[in-house]
C-alpha cells in the first residue's frame, strides 16, 4: 500500500492478509480478505466476515417535505390573495419550492452490518455505487467462506483472534482492558 494517508494500515494487517477494496463513506472503511477495517479519527475497528450475521441496504425519502412545500405554496397564496399583495406569495413560492427540490432530490442511502458481539447495528452511509460495491463484496464473502469459519468460536480458530487482537494491543491500537474484554467475550463464546 503506498502513500502515506494509508500507512497506518500496514501496522494492523495479519500475515497473509491483503486489501482488497477500499471504500470512502462516513468512515473510511477497508475491505481485506478477512475483515472490514473502519476507520474514523483515530479510532479503528474491525469486523470478521464469518462475525456478520446480516447486511442490508436502505433508503429513505421525505415525502413529508414535498406535502410541507405544497401546504406553505397553497397559504402563501391565500394569504396574498386575502392580504392583496403579490410578495407573500412570492415568499411563500421560493420557501415551497426549496421543501419540495429537497424532498425529491435528498436520499439519504445506507447499508447496514449486524455483526455477532456487538449490540447496535454497523451503519455505513455514502453515495449508492459505494454502498452497492461494499454489499456485494459482503455478501461474495459469505459465499466464498469456508464454512468452518462460521462456527469459528468452536473450534481452534478463536486462538489465533485472540493472537490477532494481542497483536494489536502490543501496537497501541487497543487499550489492556479493552484486550481483555474482548478476550474474555471470545473464550465465553468457545464454551
Amino acid at each position: 500500500m503506498s502513500g502515506k494517508s494509508h500507512k497506518w494500515i500496514d501496522n494492523i494487517l495479519t500475515d497473509g492478509e491483503t486489501i482488497e477494496a477500499i471504500y470512502n463513506l462516513n468512515y473510511e472503511v477497508y475491505a481485506t480478505n478477512k475483515r472490514l477495517l473502519e476507520r474514523s479519527g483515530r479510532t479503528i475497528r474491525d469486523y470478521d466476515y464469518s462475525h456478520i450475521s446480516s447486511i442490508s441496504y436502505s433508503s429513505k425519502r421525505y415525502y413529508w417535505l414535498l406535502v410541507l412545500g405544497v401546504i406553505i405554496f397553497i397559504a402563501g397564496l391565500w394569504i396574498s390573495n386575502e392580504m392583496n399583495t403579490k410578495e407573500i406569495a412570492y415568499g411563500a413560492f421560493g420557501v415551497s419550492l426549496i421543501f419540495i427540490l429537497i424532498g425529491i432530490f435528498h436520499k439519504p442511502e445506507w447499508v447496514e452490518l449486524n455483526v455477532i458481539g456487538l449490540n447496535r447495528l454497523v451503519k455505513y452511509t455514502g453515495n449508492r455505487e459505494s454502498l452497492d460495491s461494499l454489499l456485494h463484496f459482503v455478501r461474495q464473502k459469505h459465499l466464498t467462506e469456508p464454512e468452518t469459519s462460521q462456527v469459528r468460536g468452536k473450534d481452534t480458530g478463536y486462538i489465533e483472534i485472540i493472537k490477532e487482537l494481542a497483536a494489536l494491543r502490543d501496537k497501541g491500537i487497543l487499550t489492556q482492558e479493552e484486550f481483555e474484554e474482548k478476550k474474555k467475550k471470545i473464550l465465553n463464546e468457545s464454551e
